[in-house]
């Protein structure tokens, strides 16, 4: 049976999910399974993080539906995209930039089998992504949605270059969380003129410390033990992270 994952800002306190999981429920037998619903609103950068750090954990061939969409009924293209064998539908505005590759397939999302019969201009997650999914859950060639594209949208601080990272998500904790591999880090990183030494656990510093270690996706990530390094230093998204001991990290 098929599986198809649900990631969006709508919350839980109105019926978005519930009317996209009710058009999912009318075309196929899924199973469906909720990622996040609280993603900041319209915060692409947060979602496409949330979502490529998650669903590389689900089986092979699930679907995974995100709806964080600002240009919702714009210029932006809804997509099918299929990288390292799983499925993505969604906007074509910078959310799948980590689930992205060199060898992943994209299609444009154009076609009546793939869309509902009436569509809302700003209710995209239920009236287009949501009849995608189920398309694809039924066995539905996705050449059958519209032609072969590339994605368009990046986030803001592009691509990464190799030996150099960014500050890219900000979880519930308040930890920065890089795309700096650990393999590329050496034994130290600087941040915002600050060098730190790449500790194993929280553990290995004092409380109220700041600490660098390597987060359970095998990127670098900077903390204050029991306590937040966002509120400990000015690193927003898109902060450089740069490798500043002899490595490799061990």
């Amino acid at each position: 049976m098929a599986i198809i994952t649900l990631t969006t800002d709508f919350g839980t306190r109105d019926g978005y999910v519930g009317a996209v999981k009710g058009v999912l429920a009318r075309n196929t037998d899924a199973t469906v399974v909720d990622i996040a619903h609280d993603v900041p609103r319209g915060d692409v950068a947060h979602a496409a993080w949330v979502v490529a750090t998650s669903t590389r954990e689900f089986p092979y061939g699930s679907i995974h539906v995100v709806v964080v969409d600002p240009g919702v009924g714009g210029a932006r293209r809804g997509v099918i995209v299929n990288a390292e064998q799983q499925w993505y539908v969604g906007p074509d505005n910078g959310v799948f930039t980590y689930a992205y590759d060199a060898h992943a397939a994209v299609w444009s999302i154009e076609t009546r089998a793939f869309r509902g019969r009436h569509v809302s201009p700003t209710f995209h997650g239920r009236d287009v992504f949501a009849h995608a999914a189920a398309a694809l859950a039924r066995g539905v060639d996705p050449a059958g949605a519209g032609p072969q594209v590339r994605l368009s949208s990046l986030l803001p601080w592009g691509m990464r270059s190799a030996g150099e990272g960014r500050i890219v998500h900000v979880d519930h904790y308040g930890n920065l969380i890089s795309d700096l591999p650990a393999a590329e880090a050496g034994s130290a990183v600087t941040i915002v003129g600050r060098t730190l030494a790449i500790q194993h656990t929280y553990e290995d510093v004092g409380a109220g410390q700041l600490l660098a270690y390597v987060g359970s996706v095998g990127t670098i990530e900077i903390a204050v033990r029991d306590g937040r390094a966002d509120g400990a230093i000015e690193a927003p998204r898109g902060t450089l992270v740069r490798p500043a001991g002899p490595g490799p990290y061990r």
